[in-house]
């Protein structure tokens, strides 16, 4: 026990435990093996209150239940919580054979254990008289954290394996993410750059001596970093996307469009933009992630880290243009990479949230929507729901929000006049592409996000009703509009429109929707013997009226009162069935399906929408997805 301020020691382990004493009890940083149960008397402490894990690793918690025997209770990160009190679903899960994902999450438990609370990113964790801010520190693992605190006049951080004294870092292969990147170098500079506003006194690694020279080790290692990406060939990702340039690692910065309008630079992930009112308030077009390598979905990665998010570009905002609030965030569809940043603005900042009424409803009721891609787990209140085609006003611009329902059926179009230009903010509905030796706007398509044919019709009709001259879209460079380009668009969607209604049978929206029936909740966690009520969401697509009728087909154990329950509705009309059940008399923690079969005037279309249950004791919370 090697004493580092009157309240702190330290305990040299299998890493590197802290111990915070405050009377005859104390906190832990970690765990290590549990030995340092066997020197707290030394030190005068007669009992463990709290271990605080800074990450999932073996050697940081493989002794924890020893502590937890006597009483000590236990808080983790919150993206590595299932890594704690899970881990045997994600042994059971975890691709051995063909597997590209080459994160360190094998160093996992093998065993769970009981967790008492979270660590949840930007909050903080009281104990006694101290209070520990939870700093994302993604890099080493994705969901580790560093604990910042003032500790005996000393403004402190307990950074986990983020670095190591000397400017290092603690191991290299934790770098690589999936099969042949270095995606870990881009989290790691961002991590320490978010450590660097902190202003901290002393760092207290995982491993090795403390680091007292904190901005000075941050500084080094940041060289290192940068050197190690410009050696070639280093891979943000396990495709053909290298590190463009070292901007990529550091935080990319806000650039003007023109006076009072921001955008967040060519090197972010999902694009926001900034009005400022040039008073000192801003309002944002969306806030999600701050760099294309957040957005790893498409590696087989284990559950929740690409919804994590850190914050971006705010220094920058409140430092170099005098903004002192962030007044508003208006998001232009549901997608997560545009969204999850909201939570942190409203928590924080105290920023209100505006937002289209089909949008709201699915940010606000995440698990009643899961069916769709991309709907982001926390759910965000909305203080004011828009409707289509409304004007709004804000500090001395005119606005209107438009239902765009073009790359999601949930996707609105902003649009307004800023510093003499008619801008629209479109989200992910417009892109460029190469055709002919120039380059021409194009919608994009994806057919899960609840496409029907008409929705890219109604995008061109927005357009043509705006008529921007400068299109802020959610990814890429600004475009510049003209109208030649307007009507390329048009055409573009006709073109698209056409070939798809000669690919499929008639009617082809019948082909073509995914989602004209659709059950909700999609994820529902009910307790034993619960009444549960099922809504099928239905839209006739065919050119006639017609009787659609759902019933449940319920897993063993789940009964429901109702047989089978129908509507009439019109050509294009749109309807709602619901659908009651009561959950089994025992618990069951693995996810159950449930589906309901369609028919359309007496014919079944079988068990068309599903959505999924799990049952649970009322003394032990289910998963939550």
């Amino acid at each position: 026990m090697i004493q580092l301020s009157p309240s702190i020691w330290k305990f040299s382990d299998s890493c590197n435990v802290y111990v915070v004493k405050s009377g005859k009890e104390c906190l832990l940083i970690d765990a290590g093996s549990g030995a340092v149960a066997d020197h707290l008397a030394s030190v005068h402490v007669d009992r463990v209150d709290w271990i605080l894990h800074t990450h999932h690793h073996r050697d940081q918690c493989w002794g924890t239940p020893r502590l937890q025997k006597a009483g000590a209770k236990v808080a983790v990160p919150e993206y590595e919580r299932h890594l704690f009190d899970n881990v045997e679903c994600f042994w059971n899960s975890r691709r051995l054979f063909d597997n590209m994902n080459d994160q360190n999450t094998f160093f996992s438990l093998g065993t769970s254990i009981r967790v008492d609370a979270t660590l949840n990113d930007y909050e903080t964790f009281g104990w006694k008289d101290h209070v520990f801010h939870v700093l994302p520190a993604k890099g080493h693992t994705y969901g580790m954290v560093s604990l910042i605190a003032e500790i005996d006049g000393r403004r402190v951080a307990f950074t986990g394996d983020l670095m190591v004294n000397g400017g290092k870092l603690y191991q290299l292969h934790a770098m690589e993410y999936n099969y042949g990147d270095m995606l870990g170098i881009e989290f790691t500079m961002q991590s320490l750059l978010a450590l660097k506003r902190q202003n901290v006194d002393v760092a207290f690694p995982s491993h090795g001596a403390p680091i007292h020279d904190v901005n000075a080790n941050i500084s080094a290692l940041e060289k290192r970093l940068v050197a190690l990406s410009e050696v070639g060939r280093q891979r943000t990702s396990g495709t053909d996307s290298p590190f463009a340039e070292r901007e990529t690692l550091y935080e990319s910065k806000l650039q003007r469009i023109s006076e009072h309008l921001l955008w967040a630079g060519p090197y972010t992930c999902s694009n926001f933009y900034v009005v400022l009112d040039g008073q000192g308030h801003a309002m944002l077009i969306d806030y999600g992630l701050s760099s294309l390598g957040h957005l790893h979905g498409q590696a087989d990665h284990d559950s929740m880290q690409l919804l994590r998010f850190v914050e971006h570009h705010l220094g920058q905002l409140f430092d170099d243009f005098a903004v002192r609030e962030i007044e508003m965030v208006i998001p232009t569809h549901i997608h997560n990479d545009h969204v999850c940043g909201i939570p942190y603005l409203r928590k924080h900042f105290g920023t209100k949230c505006w937002a289209l009424d089909h949008v709201s409803k699915v940010i606000a009721s995440p698990s009643y929507w899961a069916a769709l891609p991309c709907v982001f787990h926390k759910p965000i209140e909305v203080d004011r729901e828009l409707s289509d085609g409304e004007a709004f006003h804000w500090r001395g611009f005119d606005f209107r929000i438009w239902h765009a329902p073009g790359q999601t059926e949930f996707h609105s179009i902003i649009s307004g006049t800023i510093d003499g230009t008619r801008v629209a903010f479109t989200g992910d509905n417009i892109f460029l592409y190469q055709s002919h030796g120039r380059e021409r706007p194009a919608q994009t398509t994806v057919l899960r996000n609840s496409f029907q044919l008409d929705m890219h019709r109604r995008c061109a009709e927005v357009l043509q009703a705006s008529r921007p001259e400068l299109i802020c879209p959610g990814h890429g460079d600004l475009i510049a509009m003209s109208p030649t380009r307007l009507d390329e668009y048009a055409d573009f969607i006709d073109r698209k429109e056409r070939a798809v209604r000669d690919l499929v049978g008639d009617p082809a929206d019948h082909f073509v929707d995914l989602f004209w029936a659709q059950m909700h909740p999609y994820l529902s966690i009910v307790s034993k013997g619960d009444d549960v009520l099922f809504t099928v969401r239905l839209r006739n697509n065919l050119a006639r009226t017609a009787v659609y009728e759902a019933r449940l087909v319920l897993p063993e154990g789940w009964k429901t009162p109702a047989g089978s329950v129908s509507i009439t509705l019109p050509a294009g009309g749109h309807g709602t069935l619901d659908l009651p059940a009561t959950a089994p008399h025992w618990a069951h923690t693995e996810r159950m399906l449930v589906t309901a079969e369609i028919l359309i005037d007496g014919v079944s279309q079988g068990p068309i929408c599903e959505a999924l249950v799990v049952t649970r004791s009322a003394d032990r919370p289910g998963p939550t997805g």
